[in-house]
C-alpha cells in the first residue's frame, strides 16, 4: 500500500505540474478571452473566443501525460508481479525492472492499435467516400476492432513475465503462448472483463461524486486566487473533478487489477504443461 500511495502520488505531482505549466502558458489567452468578450458583451455583439492556443497545449500534454500515467502504471504492475512471485516490496525503483515492463507497454500498443490504424487508413483510400465519422465506427466495431481486442487479450501477461525478468519481445512471446493454452483463454477474458467493469464503475461513481467540486474551485479560484477572470475558474473547476477522480480511480482499483492478472500469470505459468522426458 505505501509504494501504492507513493506511485500515486508522485503522478499526481507529475499531472499537476503539466497542467499549471499550460495554465501559465495560457493565462494571456485566458486574459484577452475575458476582455474581448466582455467588450463585445456591451457592444451587444457575439464573440467566438480563439482557442487555437489551447487546443496546441492539449495536443502537447497529452502525451506528457499519457506516459505519467503509463509510468504510474507499470510501475505498480511490477510492483505486484514481484509481490505475487512473493519477492519483496521494492525499495529502489532500479529493482522493478521498469525500462522492460514500460518497453512491453510501448511494443503492445504499438502491435493492439496497428490494426485498426492500418485498416482505418485502406478503407479511407478505397472508400473515399465515407464519412470519416462513419469509417471510424465501423473500424471500431467491425473486424479491426476484434482483431485488436483479441490481440490486447492475448498480450495482457506480457508486463508481469517482464516484471519476472523476461525480455520485452520475450514476455510477448510467452503472454502470446500462455493464453492459447487450453482453458486459459476464458480466464483471462474473464478478469480483464471485471478488470473493465471495475475500473469505469469506480470511475464513473467517484466522477459523479465529485461533481460538486467544480463549484467549489470556481468559488474558491475567484475568492482566494487573486484571479477575476471566470474563463480560469471555469477551466480549473472542469479539470478538478477529473484530476480527483483519475487519481482515486487508481488507487483503488489498480492493485486490485494488477494483483489479479499477476495472480493469474503465476498460476497459468506454473501449470504449463511440461514435456514428457525420454531417456536416450
Amino acid at each position: 500500500m505505501r509504494w501504492t500511495l507513493s506511485v500515486v502520488g508522485l503522478a499526481g505531482l507529475a499531472g499537476l505540474s503539466v497542467t499549471a505549466t499550460a495554465f501559465v502558458v495560457a493565462r494571456h489567452t485566458f486574459a484577452e478571452m475575458w476582455s474581448a468578450g466582455r467588450e463585445a458583451h456591451e457592444q451587444g455583439d457575439s464573440y467566438v473566443p480563439d482557442v487555437g492556443l489551447l487546443l496546441l497545449l492539449i495536443a502537447a500534454g497529452a502525451p506528457v501525460l499519457l506516459a505519467v500515467c503509463w509510468l504510474g502504471s507499470a510501475a505498480l504492475q511490477a510492483a505486484h508481479a514481484r509481490a505475487v512471485t512473493g519477492e519483496a516490496e521494492p525499495t529502489r525503483w532500479r529493482r522493478l525492472r521498469l525500462g522492460q515492463v514500460v518497453a512491453v507497454y510501448l511494443l503492445r500498443w504499438l502491435i493492439v492499435c496497428a490494426v485498426p490504424a492500418v485498416t482505418f487508413w485502406l478503407w479511407a483510400h478505397l472508400r473515399p467516400d465515407t464519412g470519416r465519422r462513419t469509417l471510424l465506427l465501423d473500424v471500431l466495431t467491425g473486424p479491426a476492432g476484434l482483431a485488436a481486442l483479441l490481440l490486447r487479450l492475448s498480450l495482457a501477461f506480457a508486463p508481469p513475465a517482464a516484471a519476472s525478468g523476461a525480455g520485452p519481445v520475450a514476455a510477448l512471446r510467452n503472454s502470446w503462448r500462455l493464453v492459447r493454452r487450453p482453458g486459459a483463454w476464458w480466464k483471462t477474458l474473464a478478469v480483464s472483463a471485471s478488470a473493465c467493469v471495475l475500473t469505469v464503475g469506480t470511475f464513473t461513481l467517484l466522477f459523479h461524486t465529485a461533481g460538486p467540486l467544480r463549484g467549489v474551485v470556481r468559488s474558491a479560484v475567484m475568492a482566494f486566487g487573486r484571479i477575476d477572470n471566470p474563463y480560469i475558474a471555469h477551466a480549473m473547476g472542469l479539470l478538478a473533478p477529473a484530476a480527483v477522480t483519475l487519481l482515486l480511480t487508481a488507487l483503488a482499483t489498480l492493485p486490485v487489477v494488477h494483483t489479479a492478472v499477476a495472480l493469474l500469470h503465476e498460476r497459468l505459468r506454473q501449470g504449463r504443461p511440461r514435456r514428457p522426458h525420454t531417456r536416450p
